[in-house]
């Protein structure tokens, strides 16, 4: 394999990914061989809290090719505050390169330019108050700094070169990366690639391998502040970085158990010989704590996984102060060399296994660590609820969805059942009149005209029998039409807005055109639409103002319904269960016609119709 395709195959997905992440973890682990190292010039002396937060900047590492803006501004300051405490990583700075690499193929050219000068003003700048910052740095109140290693740090600042090779090195990017320039990305799109990183579940396993290190890095930097003053002294010497390290079960994410009690084990040891409290550590207990509660698996219930948190937490306190002697020189052997001695009281003693039993895991420590706990309890229960909502609202669609047909269906079989029993009698009593004809002829004129008469008249009942049915769905209370009583028309819509109309609710009616022209059919679809639209105004609009027009065309009808009202929901109306809404749809597609509701909350509600009559369908 060619070095080019090497680099494409480690460039794509995952792989790249983990790439990034395997070198972020070097440089981690570089600088915390210097954490614990206390003849490292001027570690040991800055203060504690930016030896921390030095010790993280190489995880930025692993986002730069998502948000490489963010990753190479840390970078380059992480570079720089790691020469100030005399830890210069050399991951650092190669992360920097990287960064300028992905900068140059994901972001805009000026996006590049302005963040390039960013990253090489930022260490020059720095640099201006760096004799002012390392006296505020270096003040502490314990054994202090050479001044040989202080001179030493100060001179070594941030070469002006350095400087300069950020931007050669953006500008020589850009023009080798020059084919990217069209794929480059807004910061909204990159932020939104970031996130996606830090929630994909197939990238979990290097977010975790980052966290447990940075993590262990966090605790070996505390752990090692105690070692520098001496502390640990009861300890094996390999005992403070096993308990440092044991932050690395955190990667064990899915085996819950295991970073649970393997920490639980770290922080008591960590209680029992540090002189302050390794914070870091306590914080991943309770991560691992907080996981175990929250991280869904098969088989994983809270009946077992809280009272197991419990338990771990009631047992700490308990075992510090019930260890005995015969137990606690097999954990830290050294106690055997200090031997036993009378007290004042009479009674014999070994100096360190009292100083060691005097450090008692406080019972309010476990109570603070039940907060991540209880934490992972609420979003569980967050978590089954959202889920259950979500359920509950697919199901009630479901459920809508199956109405609607069924109110569909059942009105489809209605008029079948009516055409068969109505419109079937007329048709036969056409067939048996034309049947009869040639009889008719031999009677004479008179019987003739009389019989196709009698034949016309059976046609016309059947037509408007079926205008009738087609038009007889159920209205907003899901009640049946009267089957035998006269139908309204286009000519009963004056009286019906007359009907509705008062002070309190005032109609204006705008009817152009010939109510009659229209079949009976279309003219009864037309005034249920504005029946159905009036019934909305009064019952349930809260409306002050109705305008309705009719609109009759030799092609058609327009009908349009216009309130002032409070408008609604359609879904909320869909899910109460009524079919008004499916009703007026029905009647217009029926027509092959057109139906059109604009409302929302507080925005009233319009309802605009089309019924093509004749060759307008």
């Amino acid at each position: 394999m060619s070095t080019r395709a090497a680099l494409d195959w480690l460039s794509v997905g995952k792989r790249a990914v983990w790439l990034d992440a395997a070198i972020a973890v070097a440089g981690l682990v570089s600088l915390q061989f210097g954490a614990a190292n206390s003849h490292t010039d001027g570690w040991p002396h800055v203060w504690l809290g930016l030896r921390m937060v030095v010790v993280l900047f190489p995880a930025l590492i692993v986002i730069r090719r998502f948000e490489p803006a963010v990753a190479l501004l840390g970078l380059v300051g992480g570079a720089y505050l790691a020469g100030l405490v005399g830890q210069l990583d050399w991951f650092l700075l190669l992360g920097c390169v990287l960064a300028l690499w992905s900068l140059a193929g994901r972001c805009r050219v000026p996006t590049v330019l302005a963040v390039a000068a960013a990253a090489a003003a930022l260490p020059l700048l720095l640099g201006l108050v760096r004799l002012p910052l390392m006296k505020v740095l270096y003040r502490s109140s314990g054994p202090g700094i050479t001044t040989t290693d202080y001179e030493k740090i100060a001179a070594n600042g941030w070469p002006r070169w350095q400087a300069l090779l950020i931007v050669v090195l953006a500008l020589l990017f850009l023009a080798l990366r020059h084919q990217s320039w069209a794929q480059a990305l807004t910061a909204r799109e990159r932020m939104a690639d970031l996130r996606g990183f830090l929630r994909d579940p197939q990238l979990e396993l290097p977010r975790n391998v980052i966290l447990a290190v940075a993590v262990s890095g966090l605790v070996l930097t505390e752990i090692g502040k105690d070692l520098f003053y001496g502390n640990w002294w009861s300890a094996p010497g390999w005992m403070p970085y096993v308990v440092a390290y044991a932050a690395l079960t955190l990667v064990l994410r899915r085996w819950y158990v295991v970073p649970v009690v393997v920490l639980a084990v770290a922080s008591l040891i960590a209680n029992w010989q540090a002189s302050t409290d390794i914070v870091s550590l306590y914080c991943a207990f309770g991560l691992a704590l907080y996981w175990l509660i929250v991280t869904p698996q098969h088989g994983r219930s809270l009946r077992w996984t809280f009272p197991t948190a419990v338990a771990v937490l009631a047992a700490l306190p308990l075992i510090s102060y019930w260890t005995p002697y015969s137990v606690m020189v097999i954990v830290f052997p050294a106690i055997r060399k200090v031997g036993f001695d009378w007290d004042v009281d009479g009674v014999l003693r070994n100096g360190w296994f009292d100083a060691i039993m005097s450090h008692q895991w406080p019972i309010s420590l476990s109570l603070i660590l039940l907060l991540p706990v209880c934490g992972g309890i609420a979003v569980r229960l967050y978590w089954r609820n959202r889920e259950a909502a979500r359920r509950e609202v697919e199901l009630e669609e479901q459920a809508v969805e199956r109405e609607a047909e069924q109110v569909v269906l059942t009105e489809r079989s209605n008029i079948a059942r009516d055409l068969h029993d109505v419109v079937a009698h007329a048709v036969n009593l056409m067939v048996i009149q034309a049947e009869t004809g040639p009889d008719l002829v031999r009677r004479g004129d008179a019987d003739v005209l009389a019989g196709f008469q009698r034949i016309g008249d059976a046609g016309r009942r059947a037509l408007g029998e079926l205008d009738r049915l087609l038009s007889a769905l159920r209205d907003a209370d899901g009640v049946p039409d009267p089957q035998l009583a006269p139908q309204p028309g286009l000519k009963d819509v004056r009286q019906l807005v007359t009907d509705v109309s008062s002070q309190q609710l005032p109609v204006e009616l705008d009817l152009t055109g010939d109510p009659a022209l229209p079949p009976a059919g279309h003219q009864l679809t037309a005034y249920r639409l504005v029946q159905e639209g009036l019934t909305n105004a009064v019952r349930h609009a809260k409306a002050t103002k109705v305008n309705v027009t009719v609109a009759i065309g030799a092609d058609g009808i327009e009908v349009e319904v216009v309130d002032d009202g409070a408008g609604f929901d359609p879904a909320a109306a869909r899910r109460s269960g009524r079919h008004g809404l499916a009703g007026m749809r029905e009647r217009v597609r029926v027509h092959h016609g057109t139906l059109d509701i604009g409302t929302g909350p507080d925005a009233g509600t319009t309802i605009r119709a089309w019924i093509p009559v004749g060759a307008a369908r």
